[in-house]
């Protein structure tokens, strides 16, 4: 296989190891391809202030494709590229609806997550800077928002069908047990803004590879030329790929591109 010309790797649970660091085996091996000639760019759903310091640790300054594609910023000055919010009617819609039904909800608005002091408490350990509190999260509707989040103990089917009229991107996920669903603008992707950026750089799909473990992740490694799902992967990554790679705590990533280096 010859050296992609892009390659889009997501963050957590793929570079980073379950202690939330990149090992020195995987910046080698990134480093070693991009001075092959391939271009690297970071896809993730986390927010741009977590992401960036992840992309400076790699020496990446390219467009960083954070919030599951909603928000794309430059991260050598923080000049936002792309940004897909919410029609406000559709994010008032969201938020109301989870409120009556009592869901654990949270908002991504500007740079920020938003919730209540229960909602930070239990979710933001360790991130709280990354935090705006809001007891009523309608109150931070004024600023463009770039999705509403439930957190629950079981799918949100019931939610799927009544906010159907609103015509919102659905995401599900699970993550330590907890059934999480995301409503974003209709389109929004990873996989969408990935197909975005090659074009936009010129790269071919045939010459991109996409690695990721995560649900969201499925659509762009099966769109990518070559698609990559680490072990500890969902069943949907790993489904959608041509690879399966070693897990994240084993070098996954490193084991993919180190057969470039060679």
């Amino acid at each position: 296989m010859k050296l992609p010309k892009l390659i889009a790797i997501d963050l957590d649970g793929t570079v980073l190891a379950s202690d939330g660091r990149i090992s020195k085996r995987t910046k080698r091996a990134i480093a070693g391809v991009r001075a092959a000639g391939a271009q690297v760019s970071i896809v993730t759903f986390r927010a741009y202030r977590s992401s960036k310091p992840y992309a400076l640790e790699l020496g990446l300054h390219v467009p960083l494709i954070c919030v599951n594609g909603a928000l794309v910023k430059d991260a050598s000055d923080d000049k936002v590229l792309e940004s897909f919010p919410l029609a406000p009617d559709a994010a008032l819609a969201a938020v109301e609806y989870g409120m009556q039904r009592g869901y654990e909800s949270c908002l991504y608005v500007d740079e920020f997550y938003v919730g209540n002091a229960a909602m930070i408490a239990k979710y933001g350990d360790g991130y709280e800077h990354q935090w705006l509190h809001f007891e009523d999260l309608r109150l931070a509707l004024d600023r463009p928002t770039l999705m509403v989040r439930y957190f629950g103990d079981h799918r949100f089917d019931e939610a799927r069908r009544d906010l159907a009229p609103w015509d919102l991107e659905e995401v599900d996920d699970v993550l330590g047990g907890v059934f999480e669903l995301t409503l974003m603008q209709r389109g929004v992707s990873k996989h969408a803004a990935l197909e975005r950026f090659a074009s936009d750089i010129g790269v071919a799909q045939r010459d991109v590879m996409a690695i990721g473990d995560g649900a969201l992740d499925a659509g762009m490694i099966e769109w990518a030329g070559f698609g990559v799902a680490m072990a500890n992967g969902a069943a949907e990554a790993r489904a959608a790929a041509d690879e399966i790679a070693p897990s994240n705590d084993e070098d996954g990533v490193a084991v993919v591109l180190e057969r470039f280096l060679s």
